[in-house]
């Protein structure tokens, strides 16, 4: 039968025939090396930290603190402030909560009852987060306390809303930055923390926000120059001229606060300062468009007057669409100097489309129309002899010359091609259905 003899490795490794001293020598080289390895030590509660994400869970953000040590840190801290939780490679701030041997909890914000005079001073020069007490309403601002330290927070720096009532504040518990650590005089801020928040959870909003999208938002304040809506807490400024088609003058006349509306996106702007503008109006259907078939030249049209110029009236035609008549197509009877010589806000009247550009939005009416029979014939008497006509008759003769000329080119077959903006209308309507 075969025998077999064990070899160890580390036995057939040493040279047999090394003397005793050589494998002491050896022994106290290894020792050399192992003395050059950082060892894990021991951190004091409350102790200020910097170091690098090496990896992270769903709970926890473990982050290298050198040697062969390393802390976790609860993901909650940062998703319960709506930030974005750190990637691997950031480097982040933080403080000891326990060191057990064993295990190395981290957190970001230094407790009210773990505060001394040393830890305070490490939050103030790493920019960590403390929990403050607001104790009452002083002159100027608040008194707040951190375990037994008082600490003054500015009016100014509570909050980065306006608010009324400073009362709202007292007796809660916020996260504050050291601003000032001067002795005795701790001055603290939350707009600091609050605006950090906001703009983590702004640039988190705007990577899904593009010119063009429509989206459903809220409407949170009106204003002279018209609503301003969040979007996912971002917000945004809905100008009155995009408030509709037709003229507005208080953003209260189409909405209120906290309805949610549609809107498109029509600008976002990143520097120097944040603007997203929004359209009420382009989120719903183009009136002109719809209206295209009514609008075509030689319609005649039911009308209100809505306002007056010097140089003529705006007539509204249907619902988001004025049109302008010109002061010189109101009437044939007379020369006026002012719309007003003739007609009032709100008055119903009968128009004649003459011109219409739906891109431009764009829409040239005619009270007066035809020339009436009587006059034109009187025109006609004297054609042969201008000389016996006024100067005022010499104008309605050239009104009328001009307003046929149009009316000829309007419902002439072969000038039809001049008015292909109304295909383009269709062709544009059909594609949204």
């Amino acid at each position: 039968m075969a025998k077999f003899r064990y070899i160890d490795a580390d036995e057939n490794s040493r040279d047999p025939f090394a003397t005793q001293s050589n494998v002491a020598n050896e022994f106290e080289e290894l020792l050399k090396d192992d003395k050059n390895i950082p060892t894990a030590r021991r951190y004091r509660m409350g102790e200020s930290i910097t170091g690098n994400v090496i990896s992270a869970s769903p709970e926890f953000i473990f982050i290298d603190l050198g040697g062969k040590s390393s802390g976790s840190l609860s993901t909650e801290e940062y998703t319960s402030a709506g930030l974005s939780a750190p990637k691997i490679g950031d480097s982040i701030s933080a403080f000891v909560r326990s060191d057990n041997g064993s295990e190395i909890l981290l957190t970001r914000t230094l407790r009210r009852n773990e505060a001394d005079d040393s830890l305070l001073r490490n939050a103030f020069e790493a920019r960590i987060p403390v929990e403050a007490k607001v104790e009452k309403t002083i002159k100027g601002g608040f008194e707040a306390t951190i375990g037994a330290k008082r600490c003054f927070i500015p009016l100014g720096q509570m909050d980065i809303a306006h608010f009324d009532n400073p009362e709202v504040y007292v007796g809660n518990t916020f996260k504050f930055l050291i601003s000032e650590f001067k002795g005795r005089n701790i001055v603290l801020t939350r707009k600091a923390i609050l605006r950090e928040e906001m703009d983590s959870k702004i640039e988190s909003v705007l990577q899904g926000l593009a010119v063009g999208q429509n989206h459903f938002v809220t409407v949170t304040r009106l204003v002279d120059f018209g609503a301003f809506a969040s979007i996912e807490g971002v917000e945004a400024l809905i100008p009155l001229s995009e408030m509709g088609w037709k003229r507005i003058k208080k953003a209260s006349e189409v909405v209120s606060l906290g309805e949610q509306v549609t809107v498109k996106i029509i600008k976002i702007e990143r520097t120097p300062k944040l603007k997203i503008a929004l359209s009420l109006k382009e989120a719903g259907e183009d009136p002109w468009i719809a209206n295209a078939t009514r609008l075509h030249p030689g319609e005649v049209l039911q009308g209100t007057v809505v306002r007056m110029i010097d140089g003529g009236a705006f007539v509204n035609v249907a619902e988001g669409v004025d049109g302008l008549v010109p002061i010189s197509q109101i009437t044939w009877e007379k020369r006026i100097n002012h719309p007003k010589d003739i007609l009032q806000v709100g008055q119903s009247v009968k128009v004649h489309v003459m011109t219409a550009d739906l891109g431009a939005h764009r829409l040239s009416l005619s009270i007066k129309g035809p020339m009436p029979e009587e006059l034109a014939n009187k025109f006609k008497s004297k054609k042969h002899n201008e000389s016996s006509l006024s100067e005022e008759e010499r104008t309605l003769m050239k009104q009328w010359e001009d307003y046929k000329a149009n009316d000829a080119k309007v419902f002439t077959p072969a000038n039809r091609e001049d008015t292909n903006i109304f295909a383009a209308a269709f062709t544009k309507a059909s594609k949204k259905k």
